[in-house]
């Protein structure tokens, strides 16, 4: 199986020999660390480590992808925030002061962003595993523009301003957008296969679902025009409420995690007629405990309710057992092995089913004071 074929035409939509088990969010397993000798915080600021880090849940568990990097504090960096690398394999970079905390009005992208921080570093990461892996999807990833904002002027301060100062955040917002979009272009000169972008701020538990469409998708929207590759939302927690909202946006992929019904999602997605295909949604505890047949099940259960591209709920964190990634592979192969396909074939055929109406009149002698009788047909 061509794996990067595999990945275009699952997210066209098209018909795939699998569902392709591609991890979309960040894989860095302590595992992987080890076998590749390429830990925390080296992997985040070398580019030949970010790459042996990010290749090992391919080279040693069969995952379908390549991810880099590994954290969401990059595009914050490069804006002038301090961060914190730490140095234990299980954490993640951490923003220990900004220059725009609790000021909104002077969020400006520098001229230098690009160049800045460790943003040269992905992108040389990007150019290695793309010479190194030339048949393996490569899927890199950046933080969206609400949850940036909220990285450097402080997620209490924002929620604040969400309520006294709406259009101040609008422009921050903008702003951040700004700052994205010059990574997703940087990212269109690279041979990429897939983009995660990054928003867990936009939660329904975070931004009232009434404010999404006013404050977020019209700069999510541009970030997703901006794009020349396969771009994907991933927001966390229950999306629910907004599944109308992230799947009319114009994303490639929309990935989500197991507290949302796959099915109802999917139910969605064909009543808006969306070309944005459904991502995740194994549970990242499920892993994380290597419960491989808790893992298989789930694997059997994303795929009958329509999910399009296989793989963990959110970011895999680091001490999920190499066998748990590969347990998930094996079951989407199992899968398709056993022909249990067809149950995702007559449930896709169900959601896709319209009725139309044919008048038949009732065989009756008083016809014309009968009403007409609807049947339904299958087109």
């Amino acid at each position: 199986m061509n794996l990067i074929d595999n990945l275009e035409d699952a997210f066209k939509g098209k018909e795939v020999e699998k569902v392709p088990a591609a991890s979309i969010v960040s894989v860095a397993l302590i595992e992987g660390m080890e076998k590749a000798n390429s830990g925390f915080p080296e992997s985040h600021i070398n580019a030949e480590k970010m790459v042996a880090l990010g290749e090992s849940a391919h080279k040693y568990a069969g995952l379908e992808s390549i991810n880099i990097p590994f954290d969401l504090a990059i595009e914050a960096e490069a804006m002038g925030c301090e961060v914190d690398l730490r140095d234990a394999n299980e954490h993640i970079p951490e923003i220990t002061s900004s220059p725009y905390f609790d000021d909104l009005e002077s969020v400006e992208v520098n001229d230098d962003f690009l160049e800045s921080g460790r943003i040269p570093v992905v992108a040389e990461a990007c150019q290695i595993a793309r010479e190194k892996y030339t048949e393996v999807p490569l899927i890199a990833g950046q933080i969206g523009p609400f949850t940036l904002l909220g990285q450097i002027v402080g997620i209490e301060y924002l929620m604040k301003c969400l309520a006294t100062n709406p259009e101040e955040v609008k422009r921050g917002v903008d702003k951040c957008a700004d700052a994205v979009i010059e990574v997703v272009k940087a990212y269109n000169t690279l041979d990429i296969q897939g983009d995660c972008m990054y928003e867990p701020s936009v939660a329904a538990d975070l931004l009232p679902p009434e404010m999404f469409d006013d404050i977020v998708a019209k700069p999510l929207e541009r970030v997703a025009k901006a794009a020349d590759f396969n771009i994907v939302l991933h927001v966390c927690g229950d999306t629910t409420p907004i599944l109308k909202n992230s799947l009319n946006l114009g994303y490639n992929g929309f990935s989500f995690e197991d507290s949302v019904n796959a099915k109802h999602a999917n139910k969605v997605k064909y009543e808006l007629k969306s070309n944005t295909q459904l991502v995740g949604n194994v549970a990242t505890d499920t892993l994380f405990k290597g419960d491989l047949e808790g893992v298989r099940q789930e694997s059997f259960k994303a795929l009958d309710r329509g999910i399009d591209i296989l793989g963990s709920s959110c970011c895999v964190p680091p001490g999920t057992p190499l066998k748990a990634i590969e347990a998930m592979v094996k079951a989407r192969d199992e899968y398709y092995e056993k022909g249990l396909d067809k149950t995702r074939q007559i449930n896709e055929d169900n959601l896709s089913w319209t009725p139309d109406y044919i008048d038949i009149p009732l065989p009756v002698a008083n016809i014309c004071e009968m009403q007409t009788l609807k049947t339904y047909k299958t087109i």
